[in-house]
Protein backbone atom coordinates (compact mmCIF):
# COMPACT_ATOMS: atom_id res chain seq x y z
CA UNK A 1 0.00 0.00 0.00
CA UNK A 2 3.32 2.41 0.63
CA UNK A 3 4.35 2.02 -2.62
CA UNK A 4 1.47 2.61 -4.23
CA UNK A 5 0.71 5.62 -2.23
CA UNK A 6 4.06 6.56 -3.27
CA UNK A 7 4.08 6.07 -7.25
CA UNK A 8 0.58 8.39 -6.96
CA UNK A 9 1.87 11.36 -4.72
CA UNK A 10 5.57 10.47 -7.11
CA UNK A 11 3.06 10.60 -10.36
CA UNK A 12 0.76 13.82 -8.94
CA UNK A 13 3.70 15.67 -8.25
CA UNK A 14 5.49 15.34 -11.56
CA UNK A 15 2.35 16.04 -13.51
CA UNK A 16 1.85 19.59 -11.83
CA UNK A 17 5.51 20.60 -12.32
CA UNK A 18 5.11 22.14 -15.61
CA UNK A 19 2.41 24.43 -14.55
CA UNK A 20 4.72 26.27 -11.90
CA UNK A 21 7.06 26.77 -14.97
CA UNK A 22 4.70 28.63 -17.05
CA UNK A 23 6.38 31.68 -19.15
CA UNK A 24 4.62 33.16 -22.02
CA UNK A 25 5.31 34.45 -25.47
CA UNK A 26 5.15 37.84 -23.89
CA UNK A 27 7.01 36.93 -21.01
CA UNK A 28 9.89 35.43 -22.82
CA UNK A 29 10.18 37.99 -25.34
CA UNK A 30 10.01 40.90 -22.75
CA UNK A 31 12.92 42.96 -22.86
CA UNK A 32 13.57 42.88 -19.27
CA UNK A 33 13.56 39.04 -19.78
CA UNK A 34 16.14 39.06 -22.90
CA UNK A 35 18.58 41.26 -21.13
CA UNK A 36 18.75 39.01 -18.02
CA UNK A 37 19.35 36.08 -19.88
CA UNK A 38 22.48 37.56 -21.55
CA UNK A 39 21.51 38.79 -25.52
CA UNK A 40 23.18 41.66 -26.80
CA UNK A 41 20.94 44.68 -27.27
CA UNK A 42 20.95 44.21 -30.92
CA UNK A 43 18.85 40.92 -30.46
CA UNK A 44 16.59 42.74 -28.21
CA UNK A 45 15.66 45.44 -30.79
CA UNK A 46 15.83 42.37 -33.30
CA UNK A 47 12.98 40.96 -30.82
CA UNK A 48 11.27 44.42 -30.38
CA UNK A 49 10.69 45.21 -33.74
CA UNK A 50 9.71 41.23 -34.91
CA UNK A 51 7.05 41.97 -32.07
CA UNK A 52 5.72 45.54 -33.94
CA UNK A 53 6.01 44.26 -37.30
CA UNK A 54 3.84 40.94 -35.95
CA UNK A 55 1.29 43.47 -34.70
CA UNK A 56 1.25 46.74 -37.59
CA UNK A 57 2.77 49.02 -34.88
CA UNK A 58 5.25 51.52 -36.06
CA UNK A 59 9.13 50.31 -34.29
CA UNK A 60 11.41 53.21 -33.13
CA UNK A 61 14.63 52.25 -32.34
CA UNK A 62 15.66 53.18 -28.83
CA UNK A 63 18.52 55.70 -30.65
CA UNK A 64 16.08 57.76 -32.20
CA UNK A 65 13.67 58.54 -29.67
CA UNK A 66 14.81 61.89 -28.79
CA UNK A 67 15.60 63.62 -31.26
CA UNK A 68 13.24 62.05 -33.79
CA UNK A 69 11.09 64.93 -34.13
CA UNK A 70 13.51 67.51 -34.55
CA UNK A 71 12.37 69.16 -38.00
CA UNK A 72 15.63 69.80 -39.28
CA UNK A 73 16.69 65.93 -38.42
CA UNK A 74 13.64 64.59 -40.37
CA UNK A 75 14.70 66.61 -43.64
CA UNK A 76 18.20 65.26 -43.34
CA UNK A 77 17.40 62.34 -42.61
CA UNK A 78 14.88 62.23 -46.18
CA UNK A 79 18.08 63.99 -48.07
CA UNK A 80 19.97 60.71 -47.38
CA UNK A 81 17.18 58.19 -47.41
CA UNK A 82 16.74 59.91 -51.48
CA UNK A 83 20.35 60.00 -52.24
CA UNK A 84 20.88 56.06 -51.01
CA UNK A 85 17.64 54.01 -51.89
CA UNK A 86 19.16 50.86 -49.99
CA UNK A 87 18.72 52.71 -47.03
CA UNK A 88 16.10 51.42 -44.54
CA UNK A 89 13.65 53.95 -43.86
CA UNK A 90 10.38 51.42 -42.33
CA UNK A 91 8.76 51.94 -44.83
CA UNK A 92 8.18 48.55 -46.30
CA UNK A 93 6.91 47.06 -42.44
CA UNK A 94 5.20 50.44 -41.76
CA UNK A 95 3.26 51.70 -44.57
CA UNK A 96 2.74 48.19 -46.77
CA UNK A 97 -1.30 47.03 -46.22
CA UNK A 98 -0.86 42.86 -46.39
CA UNK A 99 -3.69 41.49 -48.23
CA UNK A 100 -4.31 37.93 -47.26
CA UNK A 101 -6.60 36.81 -50.52
CA UNK A 102 -5.65 37.70 -54.31
CA UNK A 103 -6.95 40.41 -56.21
CA UNK A 104 -6.70 42.10 -59.91
CA UNK A 105 -3.62 44.02 -58.14
CA UNK A 106 -1.22 41.30 -58.01
CA UNK A 107 -0.64 40.99 -61.69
Amino acid sequence: MKKIFLIVSALTIIANLPSFAELTVQDTTSEEYLKNQGYSKSVINAVQRSKCVASGEKYVAPVDKGYQRNPIVKFVKRIITYIDPALDDDSFYNKHNIHTSPSIEDL
